[in-house]
């Protein structure tokens, strides 16, 4: 019985590193959307390029993007299996397409197993098709113009939330109110658009702080944390 106990509990251990691994992995958020990858690590691609450098991205929504561009210099692809939270190789897995689970930044999941057994399992209940890394991202690429839709309806309000809670944080004290300028820099300006040229620079920005910046890691909620940085965005000059 003790035998058993062990065994389930170096499983247990055992999948909580795992689980650990992929949420965390060696960055916070997807470089294209800023989606955190802890909170959406159900769908995170790591791909490994052939200069040796790893990135992980929220979605095969994103990833997809970076294979159209970079397709060649892909050495190496990797997805989180839905149902053990493993890192697995995206090109041997196994894509339930369409089912009623949720994926991310899509209308219309596409989910990654390892086990084809397990794979027709969450089918019967959930519905989907069953198909390869190429099926998941031909549906990636052709689905994009509605997905890119509904992304941009469902992130209509963030920059009015954003504009409240960067308020209610104390931003517009030194960046003026609406960011206009301050003590701090106009957000509106093209010194800050070439230095905050990506969401994921201002999101580290707010939470590691800057030389004149103190910054708020532990004070805001990742939730939180993109209503603003959406704001911000949206203040950059053009």
């Amino acid at each position: 019985m003790r035998k058993g106990l062990i065994v389930c509990s170096l499983i247990l251990v055992s999948g909580l590193f795992l689980f650990t691994s992929v949420q965390a992995g060696e960055q916070k958020w997807c470089p294209l959307c800023s989606m955190n990858l802890k909170m959406f690590w159900k769908t995170t691609n790591w791909l490994t390029f052939s200069d040796g450098s790893r990135t992980g991205y929220c979605s095969i929504h994103c990833a997809s993007k970076v294979y159209q561009k970079r397709a060649t210099d892909i050495g190496r692809w990797e997805v989180a299996d839905y149902d053990t939270k493993r890192l697995i190789n995206a090109y041997k897995a196994h894509f339930l397409i369409g089912s009623d689970l949720a994926g991310t930044m899509t209308a219309v999941s596409k989910l990654a197993f390892a086990s084809l057994d397990v794979a027709k399992r969450y089918q019967k209940e959930h519905g989907g098709t069953i198909g390869t890394l190429d099926d998941g991202l031909r549906r990636a690429i052709e689905g994009r113009g509605e997905d890119m839709a509904m992304i941009k309806k469902k992130v209509a309000k963030m920059p009015a939330m954003g504009k409240k809670l960067a308020g209610k944080h104390g931003c517009y004290k030194c960046h003026g109110e609406g960011g206009t300028g301050g003590a701090a820099i106009d957000w509106n300006t093209k010194e800050f658009a070439k230095s905050m040229d990506n969401r994921v620079k201002i999101k580290k920005a707010i939470m590691g702080g800057t030389e004149k910046m103190e910054g708020y890691e532990g004070k805001l909620g990742e939730k939180e944390l993109h209503a603003i940085t959406i704001y911000v965005w949206t203040q950059r000059a053009k």
